[in-house]
Formats: structure tokens, C-alpha cells, sequence
């Protein structure tokens, strides 16, 4: 089998990418590199492909960068790579362009965050920092080839970085199987809305929790959110003051395994975030058959009006108004719902593992 080295923690902790990798270890013998300390949870993880990082410790980035480029030149030595596919452009795709340079392997830079955004509000986003923004232009423009996860991710770096070099548009498919199981039998009379995300400002939890005050004023509905709190139980604090502890319920984080009785539980999913680079949850929102509303970003961005519902960040109003409206139109919903979960069959999980075999396979035939 060809080598392939995959840089980057995050190709393994999340769920999705650790799918795809799986699969993809079938045709290759693919390392991970982590540019920190792989900690012993991560790595019980399932995989069925070798994980490498560099020395538990308290390093400045610097040193780590450093730390990273040691030790996938000293494997490369050892038994070379027949490519290099980095997580992102910092420190991963920094890392894997130096090797390029020096011994002339393909690079694959995967796109998967706010490489080309800024958002100085909420203190996110590569382009706050100007050292970045030229870093991230200069890997992209000059790996062998370059993925984003969505239209909307894709243009928002040809927008704001000057570059030169394509971008090809591959969504992080999910197994559909997982998702699309016998839905299970909803509370009579009661709209169950979804919404899975951490608790942070670029999520706008703010904005999903004001939008269901407007529209629990109306329907008989309830609220369930999964995902860690990185705001120091505010948005309970919030849910507390508005009066609606009793139609909001805080599930907290959950394995990737128990998510998918939730899906079968919603009638509906929301996603309120300021960006997203695709939003992989509402890729299995549309998998479970479920209509989905939220902000102009990401995946909703790409699929507006023929797979879900978009309103501008923020606009909680705008919101809860396109979901009293989408309840009684059951015809809409129904198209959605059909649209959604078709798209979620032609862009999954194996459709995403042959659009990498095919690249991996002709940088490597070209090299």
C-alpha cells in the first residue's frame, strides 16, 4: 500500500474525519501525525491506522511546529510518504508545504475552518491576525491541491485572500445507515426542535434560545440542545430568565453513538451559528430525514431554499417567523425533508472517501 501521512489531532478526534479515515486506511497505510500530545481517551478511539505525536509537554507553539516537522521528516527518512495531506493550514499545512519544497512530495491541503474569515466581535477567525492570513495564502497557493468543505467556505477565502491556486468543493459525508433508521415515535400535539453545537459565541446560542421564545409563544413545542458549555452557563442563565427551563433541555455533550436517537426524536433542526465552514451536523439532520432551518453559513448557505431554510446571523425574528410559517406548510416541508435527505445520499460518506482516493491517486501517479 501506498504511504500516505495525514496531518493533524483533529483528522482523528472527530468523528466524522475518523469515519473517512477508517475507510480510506483500507486502500492505504495512512499515519496520523498530531501536532500535540495524543491523550489516552483519543487514543482508544477506533481506528485502523497507526497515530503518531510529538512529546507530551508544555511547548511554545513554536517549538511544537518544530516538534511536528521532526518527526514526519524522520519517518519520511526512514520510509517515505507518497503524499502529505494536511488538516487546515496551521501548523499542519505549514509543515507539510516545508517538506514539499525540500523533497518534492504531493501536499493535500484540506480546508476545514475560518481560514478565510474574521469576525473581531466575537474574537474568531484566522484573518485577525495578518502573520496568518499571508501563512495561510502562501500554503494554499502552494499545495498540489486544495479542499473546501462548502461553496459558502470555499468563497469566503477566494473573497478575502488573494488566491491563485483552485479549490475544490468536497462535503465531510456521513453514513446515512446511522442516521436514517425507524424514526421513533414523537410526543403527540409537542414539535420537538433539535440543535447540536458547543456553547460558544460563533455558535449564537443566544440567537437559537430567542427564536424559540418567539415560537413556543405560539405552538406547543420544546427545545433540545446537545453539546458542551463554553460560556460559563450563561445561555441556561438565559433560558432561566425568559421562563422556558421547562421547554429547553440541556442534554450536555453526548457520544457520537447516542446522537443519532435524537435525530429520530426532532421534528425539526436548527443551527444559529455566526460561521461554519460546512456544519457536519446538519449534513445528518437531511440523512435523518429532518428539515432544517438557520443562518446563512456553511452547508445551509450552499443548500438554501431547495434543502433547508436560511435567515442573516442573528436574525432570531426572521427565524421563529420561517418556522411558524414551514409548520403550517406541510407541502414545503415534505419537499425539504425529500431534497435534504436526497442530497444526503449523494454526497455521503463513501462519496467523500472516492473523491480523496481519486486525488490521492492521480498526485500520486503525477509525482
Amino acid at each position: 500500500m501506498k504511504r500516505i501521512a495525514i496531518l493533524g489531532r483533529g483528522a482523528h478526534t472527530l468523528p466524522t474525519y475518523r469515519a473517512l479515515l477508517n475507510s480510506l486506511a483500507a486502500h492505504y497505510s495512512i499515519t496520523i501525525y498530531s501536532e500535540v500530545a495524543m491523550t489516552p481517551d483519543w487514543l482508544l478511539l477506533e481506528h485502523s491506522y497507526t497515530i503518531k505525536s510529538i512529546p507530551a509537554g508544555k511547548y511554545p507553539r513554536r517549538i511544537r511546529d518544530f516538534l511536528l516537522l521532526l518527526l514526519v521528516l524522520r519517518d519520511h527518512l526512514k520510509n517515505p510518504f507518497a503524499l502529505l495531506h494536511a488538516h487546515s493550514t496551521y501548523p499542519t499545512g505549514l509543515v507539510a508545504i516545508l517538506l514539499k519544497t525540500i523533497f518534492k512530495i504531493p501536499v493535500v491541503v484540506a480546508l476545514d475552518a475560518a481560514e478565510g474569515s474574521a469576525f473581531p466581535e466575537i474574537n474568531f477567525g484566522d484573518l485577525l491576525s495578518k502573520r496568518r492570513a499571508k501563512l495561510n495564502q502562501w500554503v494554499i497557493n502552494k499545495a498540489s491541491f486544495v479542499t473546501a468543505l462548502t461553496n459558502f467556505h470555499r468563497d469566503q477565502v477566494y473573497t478575502n485572500l488573494k488566491i491563485t491556486n483552485k479549490i475544490s468543493v468536497i462535503p465531510r459525508g456521513v453514513d446515512p445507515d446511522k442516521f436514517s433508521s425507524v424514526t421513533t415515535q414523537k410526543e403527540s400535539g409537542n414539535i420537538t426542535m433539535l440543535s447540536i453545537s458547543y456553547l460558544s459565541p460563533v455558535k449564537d446560542p443566544e440567537t437559537l434560545v430567542k427564536a424559540f421564545f418567539l415560537v413556543q409563544q405560539s405552538i406547543n413545542c420544546s427545545l433540545i440542545h446537545i453539546g458542551r458549555d463554553y460560556m460559563n452557563n450563561s445561555i441556561h442563565q438565559l433560558v432561566k430568565e425568559m421562563g422556558i427551563e421547562h421547554k429547553v433541555f440541556f442534554k450536555g455533550h453526548l457520544t457520537y453513538e447516542e446522537i443519532p436517537e435524537y435525530y429520530k426524536k426532532a421534528d425539526l433542526f436548527l443551527l444559529t451559528s455566526v460561521y461554519e465552514s460546512q456544519a457536519v451536523v446538519v449534513a445528518e439532520a437531511l440523512a435523518a430525514g429532518i428539515p432544517v432551518l438557520g443562518t446563512h453559513v456553511g452547508l445551509m448557505a450552499d443548500l438554501s431554499g431547495k434543502c433547508c431554510i436560511t435567515v442573516p446571523p442573528g436574525d432570531y425574528k426572521a427565524l421563529a417567523e420561517n418556522v411558524l410559517a414551514l409548520l403550517k406548510d406541510k407541502e414545503r416541508m415534505s419537499t425539504l425533508r425529500e431534497n435534504g435527505y436526497a442530497w444526503s445520499r449523494q454526497n455521503n460518506l463513501d462519496t467523500c472517501v472516492t473523491a480523496l482516493r481519486n486525488i490521492y491517486d492521480s498526485l500520486i501517479v503525477s509525482k
